[in-house]
């Protein structure tokens, strides 16, 4: 029997990374390199994770790109309940991390609705707070762009069917559990999960994706679900440039979370589902039928990224 499963192995890795960067926090005086709001990369977070965001800020400020910003999102309500600001942050905001505190506050939303309102021609890297990224993991996304112009580019993502033929209905357990290679050529069908990273160029997602009290109503916890519904709408094709889908490695603050128990292991994400596809029948043949996206000689020009 192994001194080390392959669980414990990424958990030690996980810690060792983790106090790499509260090292690199104390004394790195590098910057973020500005690309003059071209290009966001893009995240919030929320008090009970805030002393360990760091270590996901430090992963993006390694990013091997030339120039990107890195937007951190905290609502005011959250920014007034914290007592005393983390140094970890004091300093990264000196080395360029930009906080932002918002007025309003959209819980997990807030990783990309702030950024897109305020910097609409530009494009966006959303991360997750409690993931800490490999160095090449935005240039990887932007080299997906850049092969696939238009489309929304992702390191993870799931290819959405119907629970059984002819239902009309999506079962985020059936579609979890399938094994589909067409993720890599730009579809209709492919919705990104947020924590391996998604990149949204300009104009990609209908304005329907700010209706605050729409996604309130329809999928409140599900912004994973709300952003593909608004990729729909606007007819933008999605890619992952993965032949399998890429867990990086956790933070310690990314023990399963109560949001998790209720949309996967609760069924929250298929009423999210469900709630969508009734006041939207008009995405349901775009998902079930596997249509590309209007430009589809263009996207589809390109062989998808090797690994």
């Amino acid at each position: 029997m192994p001194l080390l499963t392959t669980k414990r192995k990424r958990k030690v890795r996980s810690a060792l990374r983790f106090w790499r960067y509260r090292w690199k926090n104390l004394v790195s005086r590098r910057r973020v390199p500005s690309s003059g709001k071209r290009l966001i990369i893009s995240l919030t977070t929320h008090p009970p994770r805030l002393r360990q965001v760091f270590a996901t800020l430090e992963s993006l400020c390694e990013q091997d790109l030339e120039a990107f910003d890195v937007h951190l999102y905290l609502s005011r309500r959250d920014r007034e309940s914290i007592e005393r600001w983390p140094e970890t942050l004091t300093r990264l905001a000196r080395r360029g991390v930009e906080v932002v505190v918002t007025e309003e506050d959209y819980r997990s939303y807030d990783k990309l609705l702030h950024a897109l309102s305020a910097y609409p021609e530009a494009t966006i890297i959303t991360a997750d707070d409690d993931v800490m990224y490999p160095p090449d993991w935005a240039r990887r996304l932007v080299e997906g762009a850049e092969r696939y112009p238009g489309a929304i580019v992702c390191h993870r993502g799931h290819m959405l069917c119907e629970t059984s033929p002819g239902s009309g209905e999506i079962s985020y357990r059936v579609v979890r559990s399938r094994k589909e290679p067409g993720a890599t050529s730009p579809n209709f069908a492919l919705m990104p999960t947020g924590s391996g990273g998604v990149l949204y160029p300009p104009r990609s997602l209908d304005p329907l994706v700010s209706d605050v009290e729409a996604f309130r109503e329809l999928a409140p916890n599900a912004d994973d679900i709300w952003f593909k519904v608004a990729s729909l709408k606007a007819r933008t094709p999605c890619v992952r440039i993965n032949a399998e889908n890429v867990d990086f490695l956790p933070t310690p603050a990314a023990g399963e979370s109560a949001l998790h128990e209720e949309n996967i292991k609760r069924g929250g994400n298929d009423r999210q589902f469900a709630n969508c596809l009734t006041r939207f029948p008009d995405i349901k043949p775009l998902i079930f039928g596997l249509q590309q996206g209007p430009d589809e000689d263009r996207l589809t020009a390109e062989k998808p990224v090797s690994q």
